[in-house]
């Protein structure tokens, strides 16, 4: 287990072997994430699927188009198409390697076993929090979806909001209706929801009732959609909320292929990207 600690006491904890999840993240005495415990591969819902996790290359099990999907581009034709992904990707269920550390920054790195994708993250500590960095690139031969997105799954109980410096967006519903239009929550209910906010948005945070706040922030340039989650315990045994800012629209990197609404890697062009965490307490 690796720990990095920030500024403003904010401090994580790394399980390298267990598919680098983050199995902890504190502040100020308070422990942001539902726990987490032991994971049988191959299923990621399951009791102890707390923590936060790097989901990629999908997070809905999908195969991905062939076809006209990609006519005229590099993919087309490739072994890539019929391409089946697990739930959640693979890089949950893979051992990393561990690259560095030191007392102020974990860097580790994974190569997928599901698509030609290598995963490069990098935790560091800064004043204010902590500043999570990735880089991802492909050797395939042509274009290679990436559908990853941050997976936190934080602890929440019937006061707990996630709150955007704007007004609320429009949030898309993807489950467990399909793509429909709906109110933003006003808390954790007993059931699932899961939506994408249909403009992009540049962070959000998670707010408990006393005020304490944990604030996530990236360049929406970079990661342009953002998937937002309430459980009150359909999945998951304790309620938690997540914010999940992401680089494919929708659960199904099938679907955002066919969408056109996902980044697609390059060969010999690595895409970098990043998150800011702070934490500030309630008054």
């Amino acid at each position: 287990m690796f720990t990095v600690q920030g500024g403003g006491g904010i401090t994580v904890r790394v399980d390298v072997a267990d598919g680098a999840r983050l199995t902890s993240l504190t502040s100020g005495g308070r422990e942001w994430l539902a726990p987490g415990g032991p994971r049988s591969p191959g299923v990621f819902v399951q009791p102890g699927s707390g923590g936060w996790d790097d989901v990629v290359p999908t997070v809905a099990a999908c195969t991905l188009p062939g076809g006209t999907a990609f006519a005229g581009t590099a993919f087309a034709g490739t072994a890539l198409a019929g391409r089946v992904l697990a739930d959640h990707g693979d890089a949950w269920q893979t051992e990393w390697t561990l690259d560095s550390s030191d007392d102020t920054h974990l860097q580790t790195s994974v190569r997928l076993a599901s698509l030609p994708i290598s995963l490069t993250r990098r935790i560091e500590a800064v004043a204010s929090g902590l500043r999570l960095s990735w880089e991802a690139s492909t050797d395939g031969p042509g274009p290679v979806p990436l559908a990853w997105c941050a997976h936190p799954l934080f602890a929440a109980d019937a006061d707990t909001r996630i709150v955007l410096p704007t007004p609320a967006p429009a949030l898309i519903e993807d489950y467990p209706r399909d793509r429909v239009p709906r109110d933003w929550p006003e808390a954790v209910g007993s059931a699932a929801v899961k939506a994408f906010a249909a403009e992009p948005q540049s962070s959000a945070s998670v707010v408990h009732g006393n005020g304490d706040a944990l604030t996530l922030s990236w360049d929406p340039a970079l990661l342009p959609y953002l998937g937002l989650y309430w459980d009150g315990g359909e999945f998951t045994d304790t309620p938690v909320v997540a914010i999940e800012p992401s680089t494919a629209f929708g659960d199904s990197a099938a679907r955002a292929v066919a969408e056109g609404r996902i980044r697609m890697l390059e060969p010999g062009r690595p895409f970098s990207w990043w998150l800011q965490l702070s934490a500030t307490p309630g008054p």
